[in-house]
């Protein structure tokens, strides 16, 4: 299959609770096979699944971007 110029930047693994349903080393595993770029990785609140999705991106030589959505909220006293 022929490398696709694309990224998913947002990609959510089971570590997202309620948000993402797949496993982040399945997650890699079918970027490589259908010839993705690289991957995202942006779960919710940290990075729990950063290590299977390494291992699994290493292992394909595929490249892995890596981020956490950290929600913030403040009260107006704050502001």
């Amino acid at each position: 299959m022929a490398s696709v110029k694309f990224v998913e930047l947002g990609a959510r693994t089971s570590f997202s609770f309620l948000r993402g349903a797949s496993h982040p080393d399945e997650m890699v595993e079918r970027a490589g096979a259908l010839g993705l770029a690289g991957l995202g990785v942006c779960d919710r609140d940290g990075v729990y699944g950063l290590a299977r999705a390494h291992v699994k991106a290493r292992e394909l030589a595929l490249p892995l971007h890596v981020g956490a959505e950290i929600p913030v909220s403040l009260s107006t006293d704050e502001l």
